[in-house]
């Protein structure tokens, strides 16, 4: 009797077996452990949301973005520039070929627009953004007992006086022949921008060799630093200040004493005193 007794008491406790109370236990402790932490007065604890940018931390992403930025605009526009100045060179070094030819079969080179100076009695350079090297390098016939000049792809047309009133008293050309001969050409496949049409006082339209990179970057081209006015009083048309002519001078050359002088300007990008530097893109220099 008491045997069965005291086996009753080590199974048992409150009614219910000892091993139902363990089982409970254990399934409680993991329910706890899989709701997560809890406060010490036993509520669960919330879970804590993802920490976000600090400001320090968003104003040096932006920097840092800025400053990409910059250098991929300064990359960019250095090899914008270094692509128009290699433009330049070519069209420099066809036209140097052309009038290089034009002096091996009319044995001279291609007359600039020069004129007498009262001064000095010599002559010298009057413009060197205005000349006919186009006309003398793409070649016209004479018509009309040589008052008038076509270009050979009938393009252009001027009349003697017009070439006089532009080209300080030249009346003609020089590389011109008579219908029916076909004039010779040291020119061809020029770019639009290549050759632009302008007025001058006195004359119709005329055809200049322009630089086809970039337009003139400046309204006065008196403010050039270091290099010869490009145009004078015989101006018109105010589209003349905006291109970029090529300047040819072969009467008494600076540069190139014994043959002639070509050269381009391009700005530099820098401003002294107020005026716009110009690098010079010549037949002599870079």
């Amino acid at each position: 009797m008491s045997d069965n007794f005291q086996a009753v008491r080590t199974t048992a406790t409150d009614g219910f077996p000892v091993s139902l109370l363990g089982q409970a236990s254990s399934l409680h402790q993991r329910s706890l452990r899989a709701c997560g932490p809890s406060s010490g007065n036993g509520q669960r604890r919330q879970p804590r949301s993802p920490r976000g940018f600090t400001l320090i931390e968003l104003l040096t992403v932006i920097s840092i973005i800025a400053l990409l930025a910059a250098i991929g605009a300064t990359v960019a526009g250095l090899a914008v520039r270094k692509g128009r100045e290699a433009s330049i060179r070519a069209e420099r070094d066809k036209l140097v070929t052309a009038i290089e030819n034009y002096k091996a079969e009319l044995g001279q080179y291609p007359p600039d627009n020069s004129r007498v100076n009262p001064s000095t009695r010599l002559r010298e350079n009057a413009h060197p953004a205005i000349h006919a090297l186009y006309y003398e390098l793409v070649g016209t016939v004479a018509g009309d007992q040589g008052r008038v000049y076509v270009t050979a792809d009938n393009d252009e047309r001027l009349t003697a006086a017009e070439i006089a009133a532009a080209f300080s008293g030249a009346g003609g050309f020089v590389n011109s022949v008579v219908a029916p001969e076909k004039p010779r050409s040291f020119l061809r496949d020029l770019k639009p921008r290549q050759r632009q049409e302008v007025r001058l006082a006195g004359a119709n339209d005329i055809e200049l060799l322009a630089v086809s990179a970039q337009d003139w970057p400046v309204k006065r081209p008196e403010q050039v630093q270091g290099a010869p006015l490009a145009f004078g009083g015989k101006i018109s048309d105010t589209k003349l200040l905006r291109i970029n002519p090529w300047h040819y001078v072969s009467t008494r050359p600076t540069n190139n004493p014994a043959t002639f002088d070509l050269f381009a300007l391009w700005p530099s990008g820098r401003v002294v005193n107020g005026t716009n530097e110009y690098r010079i893109f010549g037949n002599w220099k870079e």
